[in-house]
């Protein structure tokens, strides 16, 4: 997840509670419910038209700290934009959000007018709420969103992890790792729960860069692959094919 300005919150989700400013920058999948009132903000969230469902479902979680706001969103007749924030003068000096889906190059040019336009509309802060970035490297960050952004990365690990506790075969769960890259990024917060795993690595055949297993053992396991960025999918395809040749049950 990518956010500019205030970190985004994840409502339902469990977290420490929170007594001071800093205690809420540093955490992560915190509670709303855990957050003072005096550190909350209520926040008018647009979306894009893929996005309304999980908007609303967002702010349905935010106990009235999210208010929809709305954007026309037409084409002209050469097919370009048309787009029109409705009540504008309603989100002066408030705190705006944006959730964005960039799921397709098509999509995104007319999501960038409406990220460059809502900031200039005197709102008193602008988070953008990227839930998933596949080729999110902070190179392509910096080509979208210029230098004077700071992108931040949320991880979904915490939901994943949250998922993994309640599956019924739990204790037969294995995590696999495409490459070591993978390994060094996640494998403290799986190491934390228990769950034994599988490393793989990449080696060259030719002109081919196959996938091997390094570490681990997949037989009759349950296998949950972590990878820390996804482009066209190859290394996953690849990864599931040697994991199942070596046993793996699901």
């Amino acid at each position: 997840m990518a956010g500019i300005g205030s970190r985004p919150l994840i409502p339902g989700l469990q977290g420490p509670s929170l007594s001071s400013v800093e205690d809420f920058r540093i955490s992560v999948n915190v509670d709303p419910a855990a957050i003072p009132a005096n550190l909350r903000k209520n926040c008018i969230l647009f979306y894009t038209n893929d996005m309304e469902e999980l908007a609303k479902k967002v702010a349905g979680h935010a106990d009235g700290n999210i208010e929809l706001g709305k954007i026309r969103w037409k084409k002209f007749a050469d097919g370009f934009p048309d787009l029109f924030v409705e009540d504008a003068l309603h989100i002066r000096n408030r705190h705006v959000a944006f959730l964005a889906s960039f799921h397709n190059p098509s999509v995104i040019f007319e999501q960038i007018s409406v990220i460059y336009a809502l900031p200039r509309l005197f709102v008193g802060s602008f988070t953008l709420v990227l839930p998933f970035f596949p080729t999110g490297t902070l190179e392509r960050e910096r080509f979208y969103f210029g230098d004077a952004v700071l992108p931040l990365f949320e991880s979904g690990v915490p939901l994943l992890l949250e998922r993994l506790r309640q599956l019924p075969d739990r204790d037969n769960i294995t995590i696999a790792y495409p490459d070591e890259g993978a390994w060094k990024r996640f494998h403290y917060s799986f190491k934390n729960e228990g769950f034994p795993e599988v490393i793989c690595t990449k080696v060259r055949d030719g002109a081919k860069r196959l996938v091997q297993i390094k570490e681990g053992d997949p037989r009759g396991r349950h296998v949950v692959i972590v990878d820390d960025l996804v482009q066209s999918g190859g290394t996953l395809i690849e990864c599931h094919n040697v994991l199942a040749s070596m046993g793996a049950k699901h």
